[in-house]
């Protein structure tokens, strides 16, 4: 379900690079930066948390009462820059972020195209942590999207309340875990009547023909980072983590290692070779990872299959 396993580790490898799903990272009293993966701890400039309740609906229509067309179609283009970052289509992103740029309110577009000018640089950059928190606190105060704001544990979600009223929403992710987490939110399609649990069993594309995909995000152990979601479509969904079990940011350090000096993944791990067949998100689980002495090897079943699965209507 969402992608097979191999796919989901590479893509937690390069969200923080590729993507803007995720921003800032670490506490209000801790200033310092460092690069190296799964020790970032730069808190983003101006990045706004969410309050103490897990959802404020104070408005859900896009740029909230009273705004400004401006603010409308700013508010709409980064929410389809969202989407196109976390597509499968590699040409999708730059249409839309030069749309995200066109878009901006004068105000905030200086900002935006710092944004996208470091998004190589990704979490952890100050160059990048600090105008995207600034994007993001400017979407709070003036889009008028729903606001979430979850944890994620060793294995659970917790926050994510099981109803929230049907609009875009941005989703403050804090990691309160060791491991790496994502929160990969799903729409079950109407008339589908297994369960969450029967879907997780099914092939991987049975399953991805039983729901539509809205977005997530990713986050290191604790980072704070956000999401941007399109909840607009009324229905039943669910969120999970596919980061394989024992993930953490010193496996991935020794994961980017080898990928830097060329060994890459252990033989027959890559995307291509995975057999699509196999029941959905069990492609990482004990006994079923390809042999190989790299540290795909080593990682457990998805989180999923441990227990962070939560259901949510969306009216």
């Amino acid at each position: 379900m969402y992608t097979t396993m191999p796919r989901r580790v590479a893509l937690a490898l390069t969200a923080v690079t590729l993507t803007f799903a995720a921003a800032a990272c670490g506490s209000d009293d801790d200033e310092s930066s460092d690069t190296t993966a799964g020790t970032t701890a730069t808190t983003a400039a101006g990045a706004t948390q969410a309050p103490a309740s897990t959802e404020k609906t104070t408005a859900t229509t896009l740029g909230g009462s009273g705004a400004g067309e401006e603010v409308d179609a700013f508010c709409q283009a980064e929410l389809e820059a969202e989407a196109a970052a976390q597509s499968e289509d590699p040409s999708a992103a730059g249409p839309a972020f030069e749309a995200l740029v066109a878009a901006a309110p004068e105000e905030i577009k200086a900002t935006v195209e710092e944004v996208i000018a470091n998004a190589e640089s990704g979490p952890g950059e100050p160059a990048f942590d600090e105008p995207y928190g600034e994007m993001i606190a400017f979407m709070q105060d003036n889009c008028g999207f729903t606001e979430l704001e979850v944890e994620a544990a060793d294995y659970s979600f917790k926050g994510l309340p099981p109803e929230v009223e049907a609009g875009p929403a941005i989703i403050t992710f804090t990691n309160v875990g060791e491991e790496v987490h994502e929160i990969a939110m799903a729409r079950i399609n109407d008339g589908v009547t297994e369960t969450v649990a029967e879907l997780l069993e099914l092939p991987e594309e049975e399953a991805l023909s039983k729901i539509t995909p809205v977005g997530g995000g990713f986050g290191l152990p604790g980072a704070t980072t956000y999401a941007v979601v399109d909840l607009g479509e009324p229905g039943d969904y669910v969120a999970t983590c596919f980061i394989p079990e024992g993930l953490t940011p010193d496996v991935m350090a020794q994961m980017e290692e080898m990928e830097s000096e060329g060994a890459g993944e252990p033989e027959g791990t890559s995307p291509e070779e995975t057999d699509d067949t196999s029941p959905a998100g069990t492609e990482g689980a004990e006994g079923t990872t390809p042999e190989g002495s790299g540290p795909m090897a080593e990682l457990g079943p998805p989180h999923a299959l441990l227990g962070m699965v939560q259901e949510f209507t969306v009216t």
